[in-house]
């Protein structure tokens, strides 16, 4: 299974739950993992699955997210197996948005095939720059993202013999 993973990032945890989930899926074939404004707007033809994920921010994506969904192009998404994730602060009823949310929808209207509910990964803290304080992963993210990347890849796995008997 080739898998290519791509995401935004504003303080590094967003690369880190990326890195976990191209760990993950390393052990089932080769992985890209590409940061989005290193990302080129074709995915390679082997494409088996296609993973996208930042942070929230101002209750939805990221900028460089949105460029890379803007430029993707859809003939090399289209039928492709995908899924979105993205990092926020623990919820809260009235902190609305979804960075998984919007990517995944844009992906959908790209014709990729959706094959998961856009996941969460969790962070905590608060930003002071001047004191060195950033947000960080909850303890147990990393392997929260590895579980979800077998679980995405069982999903592929599991459509392919179906795939090749028509």
């Amino acid at each position: 299974m080739n898998s290519v993973v791509i995401y935004g990032t504003h303080f590094g945890n967003t690369r880190k739950v990326a890195e976990a989930i191209a760990a993950e899926l390393k052990s089932r074939g080769p992985v890209q993992i590409l940061g989005a404004d290193d990302a080129p707007a074709s995915l390679p033809e082997t494409t088996d699955l296609l993973v996208i994920g930042g942070p929230i921010e101002a209750f939805r994506m990221t900028a460089p997210v949105s460029r890379l969904l803007a430029r993707l192009d859809p003939t090399t998404v289209h039928g492709v197996a995908a899924a979105a994730f993205d990092t926020r602060v623990r919820p809260h009823w009235w902190l609305p948005g979804s960075a998984g949310a919007g990517i995944a929808k844009r992906l959908g209207r790209l014709g990729a095939r959706m094959i998961a509910p856009p996941e969460a990964f969790i962070i905590e803290g608060s930003i002071n720059e001047a004191k060195g304080q950033f947000p960080v992963l909850v303890p147990g993210e990393l392997e929260h993202a590895a579980a979800w990347a077998a679980s995405l890849a069982a999903a592929v796995e599991a459509r392919a013999p179906a795939l090749a008997e028509t």
